[in-house]
Order: structure tokens, then sequence, then C-alpha cells
């Protein structure tokens, strides 16, 4: 999924513009302290980050793919990469807000929290659900609005999304 690596930033300060123009620091809860708190032993800030969005990026491909088989009957999933980056603007905001949520779990786990970090542990765990929350809604969303066309042929409708085909 090297399509969406870089795709979302961490600020518009720390990194030449991201692709998507989102950054996690524009996410309530998210800033630069954060990220640096949330850093192991002998990592750099940027590698923490560049953690969390390889996580975020297959946690992604999984849920796209389980939010596709809802809303199409697709025999074969091995699509998925097509049409994940195929509609990447589409597909921005719902990996924006689970980049965010494994930002938050990050923190929610690190040794650090409360001593070096800006936010607490209940409030990380909070934010964490509120944006798989946002996450999920906003997946759905996007699935729904995908354009099939380009990557499967013959792909049927299923779960909420109707085919209609109107005839002359």
């Amino acid at each position: 999924m090297e399509c969406l690596t870089g795709y979302i930033g961490f600020s518009d300060e720390s990194q030449e513009g991201a692709g998507s123009g989102l950054y996690l620091a524009s996410l309530p809860g998210l800033s630069a302290d954060l990220l640096d708190g949330v850093r192991k032993r002998m990592q750099t800030s940027s590698e923490a980050f560049k953690a969390v969005e390889r996580r975020s990026v297959l946690k992604f491909r999984t849920f796209f793919v389980n939010e596709l088989n809802k809303c199409w009957n697709l025999s074969d999933v091995a699509h998925a990469e097509c049409l994940i980056c195929g509609n990447k603007p589409l597909l921005s905001v719902s990996l924006w807000y689970l980049m965010g949520a494994e930002m938050m779990a990050e923190t929610a786990g690190s040794e650090r929290t409360n001593r070096f970090t800006t936010i607490d542990l209940e409030k990380a765990q909070n934010l964490r659900d509120e944006y798989m929350d946002l996450f999920f809604n906003e997946l759905h969303t996007a699935v729904a609005g995908i354009d099939l066309s380009g990557c499967v042929e013959n792909a049927a409708a299923g779960g909420d999304i109707q085919v209609l085909y109107a005839m002359p």
C-alpha cells in the first residue's frame, strides 16, 4: 500500500506537503509534543510517526476490504489496492481519522503517558474511540461512493448499495 505512505502528514510544519493536505496535528488532541512524548527510546519523532503510519495503512486495507464486501458482492478482493490507490482523495478523511485513532492508541499504550505527553490516558482512550467511530462512518460513506469500473468487471451491488441500469 505504498500509495498511502506519505499521503497523510503529521504537521504542515514538520513535513513537506502531504499529498492529501491533511495533517494529524490538526485533529483535536494531537500535537508535536504528543508525538515526541510517545516516541520510544532511540527513536526519532519521524520514526515514531512512520510506525503509526505503517500500522494504520495495514489496518486500513483490512477495514477497507471488509467494508467493500458489505457494500459490493465481489468474489475477488484482490482489487482492493487498485480501488484504494485509485480513490485516495475519496478515502483520505477516513484514513486521517484511522491514523488519529492509531496515534491515540500509541499514546495510551506509551509508558511515557502522563509524564511527558500532553494528554492523559483517559482522554487518549476517549479520543481513540471517537476517531474510530468517525473513521468507520467516513469509510462507509467513501466505499459506497467508489466507482468500481476502473478496477473490477461485472461488480454486483450488495448490502446498502444498489446498482440500477436503465434501458431505453
